[in-house]
């Protein structure tokens, strides 16, 4: 019996928590779904709510007309709306919040900034229990059941800012039988321990980022340690390339499954036993795929990737462009299929001992700035970072400056200088993509 599952979701229970029952009865659906009849339900109560309860929407739908097309094809329905930037929401941050919102808990959150441009975003209590309950069912769908072993291949910068986690989360930890590894600062040493842990136990999934856990298989290669087979490897947060996959693949002894997702709409997709592609579960959300000029595009065309929330009434993201390029499948009877997604590349920095930072570091250190529209890090020496910025006005202090300076210093040593540049704008790649974290050290 997995008694620390049940203590876990009882207790989350007692705490207020809907997760644990909507975990429960997801299990039970998968088996059954039939993701356009969900969509479809889904949609249509969003819509409505946003018609009813949120200004900037109303406003729209009421321009759109087609009542009767939102109740018989939300789908078609929702292709008529605009376009949800980052810009717009900036702008319209206040018209975007529901009427109701008193009534509601809510928190704020921001978007991850992998983009260069973070945003504030408000989300409810229905998203949080909802997007957690989905981000336990992928886990559980590639075999690892809540109060099993998990190990976290994870950015931490509690761990690095200080000496101890305090009792309510060594306590969840315990209770979800997970142990976290710091994958923001690696060096030689704290790989090998990491190694030495997954050798001594194989956990029954880890879960890491993308980058790091690749970093990990490279370095047990080269100093030809015995890796332990593994039973599975969840990655996420960076792109996942094919040749880190098999790197990842060959070192550990174990399938990799993608998860893909974010900070403003949840864990959106993950790839599962015996299917291909990435599987969107549809109480979560809902994928079109546009090109340039915002025209849908049909199954097996790349695009850019529009996510529309399904679950956040508090201030909804309806056509939300989140900055990453897919590819759709053909329609599937259990839900959307992505097959392909090109996210975004993070950078490992390097520092002259060898220790590995995750760039993710650096975008956790900017989250919660609205003053700024974009940035850029760039390592450009062991001792050298750039940090370019666009800023939308003139609204920061000096202090914010010194207090990135001195948790980069933490990270990266204390001989390391970091010089800002304020420039109007930051330019994307050849291939026309932005690339926030860039290390410049071979």
């Amino acid at each position: 019996m997995n008694l620390k599952k049940h203590i876990y979701l009882a207790l989350n229970t007692l705490r207020g928590f809907r997760y644990p029952e909507i975990y429960k009865n997801l299990i039970k659906k998968e088996k059954s779904v039939v993701g356009s009849q969900i969509t479809k339900e889904l949609l249509t109560k969003l819509l409505r709510h946003s018609q009813k309860s949120v200004p900037y929407y109303s406003n729209l739908m009421s321009e759109i007309g087609y009542e009767v097309l939102l109740e018989q094809n939300p789908e078609i329905y929702l292709s008529k709306l605009p376009i949800l930037t980052k810009d717009v929401i900036r702008k319209n941050s206040e018209n975007l919040k529901s009427l109701d919102l008193e009534k509601r808990k809510w928190y704020f959150n921001t978007s991850g900034g992998s983009t260069g441009e973070p945003i504030r975003l408000i989300q409810d209590q229905e998203y949080f229990d909802q997007s957690h309950a989905i981000t336990l069912l992928y886990s559980y769908l590639i075999g690892r059941e809540i109060g099993e072993a998990q190990v976290n291949l994870w950015g931490s910068e509690r761990d690095i800012f200080e000496a101890t986690r305090n009792w309510k989360s060594i306590f969840s930890g315990f209770l979800s039988n997970t142990t976290y590894m710091n994958a923001y600062q690696m060096n030689l040493q704290q790989m090998a321990e990491f190694i030495h842990l997954l050798n001594q136990k194989p956990p029954k999934l880890i879960l890491a980022y993308s980058q790091a856990i690749y970093q990990l298989a490279k370095f047990a290669e080269s100093e030809r340690i015995k890796v332990t087979h593994q039973k599975a490897i969840m990655t996420s947060s960076d792109t996942l390339h094919p040749w880190m996959r098999e790197k990842i693949e060959s070192v550990f002894q174990c399938k990799v499954f993608n998860r893909y997702g974010s900070r403003e709409v949840g864990d959106v997709a993950c790839e599962r036993p015996g299917c291909e592609g990435l599987w969107v579960a549809p109480w979560g959300n809902y994928v079109e795929i546009v090109d340039d000029y915002n025209n849908p595009l049909p199954a097996g065309v790349e695009g850019n990737i529009l996510i529309t929330s399904l679950t956040n009434f508090g201030m909804p993201l309806i056509r939300y462009k989140i900055g990453d390029m897919g590819v759709l499948s053909a329609n599937h009877s259990s839900g959307q299929i992505f097959q392909q997604i090109s996210g975004r590349n993070t950078d490992m920095f390097k520092t002259q001992d060898g220790t590995l930072a995750d760039g993710g570091y650096f975008m956790g250190l900017l989250y919660f700035k609205d003053w700024i529209k974009q940035y850029q890090v760039i390592q450009k020496s062991y001792s050298e970072i750039v940090v370019k910025i666009v800023a939308l006005n003139s609204n920061y202090s000096l202090e914010e400056l010194d207090d990135f300076v001195e948790k980069t210093k933490i990270l990266m040593g204390e001989e390391c200088v970091v010089n800002f540049e304020f420039v109007n704008e930051i330019k994307t790649t050849a291939s026309g993509k932005y690339r926030y974290v860039i290390s410049e050290v071979s």
